[in-house]
């Protein structure tokens, strides 16, 4: 097969449509010859770049041979042959979604040119519909891991937020996916072929906070040697992610609130207001509504923000996702980072089940690439955890810190009390820590009840 595209000529003269057959085949073209639009109709299944039709053939035109074969294959691109006194025709003709037209006698030169034209223009569209394709991939909601009651609710807000062109906030300790979730938000909504556009306040400095977002006008400052468009202009017809929003210094946050109402922003130093058409997605560690409460955060700020709110829970508070997310970030980083495959022990994930992740979900996946690099053996064992992992353990409660007289059951039930308790009387989570099934604690809390015993008895709850 040809690289130069594949051509299909659909000419009811022989002569003339031999004649461009020698042409394109010269040129390196696959080509492929018809004399009529039935004959043609039957080249539909032949993956065809390009179709050159006469305008004009019998009983079924050029045209009608055009909106028969873009209903099957939209992508392919169609050039009209025809005479000097059809032109408004052809024209009508690309209003129906024909690429171009050429007219008789055909010129070699104009005529190779322009399949080339459609043939680099076909690639074209291939490739951005790929990059759109995998796009979708990366941040679809597949890539947010997790099957625990939490983190479908988690799904079903996204699901429902991302049609609708309304402001989310974002909550979350670090690592636990903010961005991906602004990604999936917008990847699944009608803004999904414009721009997506970042901005990390924590990352700004404070001076600069406001050109990086409302752009600035050249000498507006020391060092504004020339104007620069800010975020919300970058993201025109599509999503902006402003992340970390509860760094937003107090003064900055009134004309945050202005172009969030009014959808216009004034670049620094200029007088000019430019409207732009942005739907916003914010997110922040901080505990916004306390800020709000102290005064650091605007109150009217912080309900224009809170239309929608999404918040993600830590790694901690679902450790039923934790072995789902580990395959997940091993496949992940064999792939990308090229080491070789591992599996981690049971002793391993025993341990990851009971740390708390301060680092979340960013932080299991920065220890699995660590280990994986690191390891030497197919199986990672705990000889292969790192030091920040094994030192930030929850401690044990030493022994010389028990009664003498603490019998067995003693411990027990002291240890599933303090599990039920850390895990706000979640029995999944506290049979986790402990290290045994949900069933076996279960059935110990069955037996401790009938001897009038209760670790946890408000807010118990059987799962996540």
């Amino acid at each position: 097969m040809s690289s130069a595209g594949r051509v299909l000529v659909v000419e009811d003269h022989e002569s003339e449509r031999r004649a461009v057959l020698q042409i394109l085949k010269r040129e390196g073209f696959t080509v492929f010859g018809a004399e009529n639009a039935d004959k043609a109709a039957g080249y539909m299944d032949e993956s065809i770049d390009v179709v050159l039709s006469d305008l004009h053939m019998g009983d079924v035109s050029g045209m009608d041979l055009l909106q028969l074969w873009k209903k099957q294959h939209p992508e392919t691109q169609f050039i009209l042959l025809t005479g000097h006194s059809s032109i408004n025709s052809a024209v009508e003709a690309i209003k129906s979604g024909a690429f171009d037209y050429i007219t008789k006698p055909v010129n070699p030169d104009e005529l190779i040119h322009l399949i080339r034209r459609a043939v680099e223009s076909l690639q074209k569209d291939k490739e951005i519909d790929d990059l759109r394709r995998r796009l979708d991939q990366k941040f679809g909601l597949d890539q947010i891991i997790g099957q625990s009651k939490l983190m479908k609710d988690v799904f079903d807000r996204i699901r429902r937020a991302a049609p609708v062109d309304s402001t989310v906030l974002i909550l979350g300790e670090s690592g636990t996916g903010k961005e991906l979730v602004a990604q999936a938000l917008h990847h699944n909504s009608p803004r999904k072929k414009g721009p997506v556009v970042a901005v990390n306040i924590a990352a700004v400095p404070p001076t600069l906070v406001e050109s990086e977002l409302f752009g600035h006008v050249r000498g507006a400052f020391t060092g504004a040697t020339d104007k620069r468009m800010g975020r919300f202009e970058q993201a025109d017809g599509g999503t902006l992610f402003i992340d970390e929003v509860g760094d937003f210094e107090l003064p900055l946050q009134a004309k945050l609130l202005r172009v969030l109402e009014s959808l216009t922003v004034t670049p620094v130093g200029g007088h000019d207001d430019r409207k732009v058409n942005v739907r916003v997605l914010a997110a922040t560690s901080r505990d916004i509504r306390n800020m709000v409460e102290q005064g650091t955060f605007r109150e009217d700020l912080y309900y224009r923000l809170n239309v929608v709110t999404i918040k993600l829970p830590p790694l901690r508070d679902r450790p039923d996702d934790i072995p789902i997310l580990v395959e997940h970030f091993l496949k992940e980083i064999t792939e990308n980072k090229h080491t070789a495959p591992r599996r981690v022990s049971p002793e391993v994930m025993r341990q990851f089940m009971t740390y708390r992740w301060p680092g979340n979900v960013r932080e299991l996946r920065n220890i699995l690439e660590s280990m994986m690099v690191l390891a030497d053996g197919e199986i990672l064992t705990p000889n292969d955890l790192p030091d920040t992992l094994t030192s930030n353990r929850q401690p044990s409660t030493s022994p010389r810190e028990l009664p003498t007289d603490m019998k067995m059951d003693d411990l027990e039930k002291m240890a599933i009390a303090k599990a039920l308790d850390q895990s706000a009387g979640n029995r999944t989570h506290a049979a986790a820590r402990l290290g045994i099934s949900v069933r076996t604690l279960q059935r110990k809390l069955r037996q401790f009840e009938k001897e009038g015993f209760k670790p946890f008895p408000e807010n118990t709850v059987s799962s996540a």
